[in-house]
């Protein structure tokens, strides 16, 4: 039997696993329960792992999370209940949009833990329910582990990891304060990853040979480039599958080209020839691009959230293939797995070139008409992304809130891979500015810019100190149109049609004040946390503070822009005149006789 290796310990085993799968930044907020770990981290010189502490767990955990969105897994570290409790939203988040964080709660000592049960004492950060925040992060952990003994913390590391590591999501670590020193085994062998079986590629060259047949059967086709092809680095070779197709298999028409969505925005670079457009990929979009005669071919392409409108696009002339199977027309291979699929579609065009090559088409996009915009113009959504549209460059990371600001970023053209980063499935509002100190900690050499509305910029503001902190030079434009413009337009749009609908209710005439916003001096708020405070009420304004930005590399910047309540991106403003808003269906005058 192995045996424990003096002055080897839990820590010191932790901390060799997170050096080996890569780890070089964890984020969080100190407490006593994780110090031993962190301190043996610290007392290395050559460790690769940076600790950086955050204004607070929230702020922590979605920094973590866009971190390890562009460069693989980050570790949290945060002490039991009051830390981990605020991080269940942050985690959620990266388990629904496949993001590999580690989340490593420190907790009371077995002794302390063993006074509870028996005495029923309670000591600090306990509640007195058994396990409770174990309990509450299994649901969304693909791992989720309590060590409370040094010889099975080993076997428990290890397997969380793998899991980690397998399915790009995240995992949970528990840890009883007095384990973290106590002697253990080092460890024997590289962490082991469980190798597909050979049905895996059976079935994905079934689903690549069902693929080929069904483009070869219409004649026009295009593809939808999904998120997993970033999470699990599959961007080249998915370039590689279109490069195969189109030296070889397209008529002198057009290339087959590719579209992507708002979780999958720049998976690749937007300025790639064969890159369509961005769009929502609802049922009546789907219909509109792909017709009568059209195939789409999702990779690694989810039906969720902003994606699809919540409803499922799968039909007869649609291929959705991602890590957990690949759906072709009705036909489902649950085992195949993207990489496989991806590498057996390679394969299959390639042999069908040597063979006799097809005749296949590309799908085009109508391209939006966009008016220029003066200098003296009205400053609203539109106005602003079509100016940040112009002022962003290879070396920016866009970081957008949800709402109205991811809403309107869709039509922002973003020039390099990687360069937009979005919580579009799980749209937690506050999510972009702690994104952006993420995103610098992974690319010091880009620059952070976060868009976010007011709304939720009161949310996770104090990350803005963490930014200042760190010496970053992120941006952050907070859109402050003075209201909760999303949750407003959800209930009653009504506010933002041009003319509102005249209703008896006059309550139906304006915005809720149940969605209007504190008064904040937001320009000013880097007085307190750090930074240059900047606030602008045109377009001109706008482009001036761009300008002196771009002239200072090193300072990080907060913008307030002055937004008016009633302006709404395009895509809002269309919507309005005929969305329904739920109290609008409950109102005893609806329909009223004037609508539209």
């Amino acid at each position: 039997m192995t045996q424990p290796i003096p002055n080897f310990t839990v820590a010191d085993y932790f901390k060799a696993r997170l050096e080996e799968i890569g780890v070089d930044q964890m984020f969080g907020v100190a407490g006593n329960y994780t110090a031993a770990l962190l301190d043996t981290i610290l007392a290395d010189s050559h460790s690769p792992i940076k600790i950086n502490g955050n204004a607070n767990e929230i702020c922590a955990g979605f920094a973590a999370d866009a971190y390890a969105r562009l460069k693989g897994p980050s570790a949290l570290y945060v002490t039991y209940s009051v830390g981990a409790f605020s991080l269940l939203n942050t985690i959620a988040g990266s388990f629904v949009e496949q993001v590999p964080v580690i989340l490593i709660n420190g907790a009371p000592t077995n002794k302390e833990d063993q006074i509870s049960k028996n005495a029923g004492l309670l000591y600090s950060h306990t509640t007195g329910y058994e396990f409770v925040d174990i309990h509450m992060f299994r649901p969304v952990t693909v791992a989720a582990e309590r060590i409370v003994n040094a010889n099975q913390a080993p076997f428990q590391i290890d397997s969380a990891l793998a899991a980690l590591l397998t399915e790009r999501r995240p995992v949970y670590f528990e840890v009883s304060e007095d384990v973290w020193r106590a002697d253990c085994i080092a460890p024997a062998q590289p962490l082991a990853l469980n190798n597909p079986a050979s049905v895996t590629v059976s079935e994905a060259q079934q689903a690549a040979k069902a693929t080929v047949e069904l483009m070869l059967s219409q004649p026009k086709s295009i593809f939808w480039a999904g998120i997993e092809l970033q999470r699990f680095g599959l961007q080249d070779t998915f370039l590689e599958l279109l490069e195969v197709i189109n030296r070889n298999h397209t008529v002198p028409e057009g290339h087959i080209h590719f579209v992507t969505s708002a979780l999958s925005k720049s998976v690749i670079a937007e300025t790639h020839p064969w890159f369509e457009g961005c769009v929502t990929m609802s049922p009546s979009e789907v219909e509109s691009l792909v017709g009568d005669d059209g195939i789409l071919v999702g990779v690694g392409a989810w039906t969720t959230g902003k994606d699809t409108g919540n409803q499922d696009i799968r039909s007869s002339r649609t291929v959705l293939a991602a890590q957990g199977g690949v759906y072709v027309g009705a036909s489902y291979y649950a085992s195949a797995t993207l990489k496989d699929y991806l590498q057996c579609l390679i394969d299959e065009f390639s042999a069908l070139a040597q063979q006799q090559p097809a005749s296949l088409k590309g799908l085009r996009m109508q391209q939006p008409v966009l008016k220029g915009q003066s200098a003296d113009s009205q400053l609203g959504y539109d106005s602003f992304f079509a100016t940040l549209s112009q002022w962003l460059g290879e070396d920016d990371i866009l970081a957008v809130d949800a709402g109205f600001p991811l809403i309107g970023a869709q039509s922002v053209k973003i020039p390099s891979q990687d360069g937009f980063v979005a919580q579009a499935a799980w749209l937690s509002i506050g999510y972009s500015v702690p994104a952006g100190t993420g995103i610098k900690c992974a690319f010091p050499d880009k620059r952070a810019v976060v868009v976010v509305g007011d709304g939720a910029f009161h949310e996770t503001c104090q990350a803005v100190a963490d930014q200042h902190a760190y010496g970053q030079n992120t941006v952050v434009f907070v859109l402050a149109n003075g209201i909760y413009g999303i949750e407003q337009y959800l209930v009653n749009p009504n506010p933002f049609r041009t003319p509102p609908v005249d209703y008896q209710d006059k309550l139906l005439d304006k915005v809720y004040s149940y969605n209007d916003l504190p008064s904040w001096k937001i320009a000013n708020i880097t007085q307190a946390f750090g930074g240059e405070g900047r606030r602008v009420t045109d377009l001109s304004e706008l482009m001036a503070v761009m300008e002196e930005i771009r002239t200072d590399p090193h300072n990080n910047y907060v913008v307030e822009v002055s937004i008016p309540k009633e302006n709404t991106p395009h895509a809002i403003t269309l919507e309005a005149n005929s969305a329904v808003g739920e109290d609008e269906i409950a109102n005893p005058d609806w329909p009223p006789a004037n609508k539209f």
